[in-house]
């Protein structure tokens, strides 16, 4: 996923390296701190039993931070006021973020950080009711007499989108929410199911393999995702630097080693 081509690693990782130092040479601001936003999301994001951030999105976060010399600090934010934050200045690097039009005019893009999919989070019960296309998804909502939850501000592709926009129906069958009621309002019955990364479904069935929920193989989107870093708050030399330490990321293959370690 991260690999360079076979020919040039060795010469292009010993330049990133020597790019690196001369950077972090001539930079007097080697000890300054970005502030990374993170939500409460198993596995992306969450504290551990003493307190501290882990998870996937963190550990790429912070090694992307410190491999450029700066400071991690890492601050919980909702995302929808993140992306306002981000906007103005007042948090710098955004972690597993789309690139969309709107968010290209106050974020520079860094990655792909990983690659990412949408899903449908159904019960157990459910897993295999016959979806594979929006249509099929607006027919069992309709004959369940369900809706099906989505997040604000998350990206689900352009279709997705544009039904919401133009479809009367479908947007009918579809419900916002916010917070961790997600799994419950599915779980009690109240929403066919909802949208989003698999990773923590597959997470809590590895710890509980009684866990309700499960992972429908109806995909929404799948695509890469990128770290977004605030024009508003970092300079142009702090996004060169940034950018350096991505690419030496890559090719001593660190960004692909904390993805395999949280695969499930």
């Amino acid at each position: 996923m991260f690999q360079l081509h076979s020919s040039t690693d060795s010469r292009l990782f010993h330049l990133l390296v020597l790019l690196f130092l001369l950077l972090m040479a001539a930079s007097s601001k080697a000890t300054e701190s970005l502030d990374i936003r993170v939500g409460n999301f198993y596995p992306n994001y969450y504290k551990n039993s003493e307190k501290q951030w882990e998870g996937l999105d963190v550990e790429m976060a912070v090694a992307l931070v410190e491999r450029a010399g700066f400071t991690p600090n890492v601050v919980e934010i909702p995302w929808s006021r993140a992306l306002i934050m981000a906007r103005q200045g007042q948090v710098d690097v955004l972690v597993n973020v789309n690139i969309t039009e709107e968010r290209s005019e106050y974020l520079h893009w860094i990655g792909p950080e990983r690659y990412t999919q949408m899903s449908l989070v159904v019960t157990r019960e459910n897993a295999a009711l016959p979806i594979s296309s929006l249509d099929d998804l607006v027919a069992q909502c309709q004959s369940l007499g369900l809706k099906f939850g989505i997040q604000p501000d998350v990206a689900y592709g352009d279709e997705f989108a544009e039904r919401l926009r133009s479809d009367d129906v479908f947007k009918a069958c579809a419900e916002e929410l916010v917070g961790p009621q997600n799994d419950d309002k599915v779980l009690l019955g109240r929403l066919l199911g909802y949208f989003d990364e698999p990773l923590d479904i597959l997470a809590e069935r590895r710890r509980n393999p009684d866990y309700g929920l499960v992972v429908h193989p109806f995909t929404v989107i799948k695509e890469p995702v990128f770290f977004g870093v605030s024009k508003a708050s970092v300079t142009a030399d702090e996004l060169k630097r940034l950018l350096v330490a991505y690419q030496s990321l890559v090719a001593d293959g660190s960004l692909e080693a904390i993805d395999r370690k949280w695969a499930f």
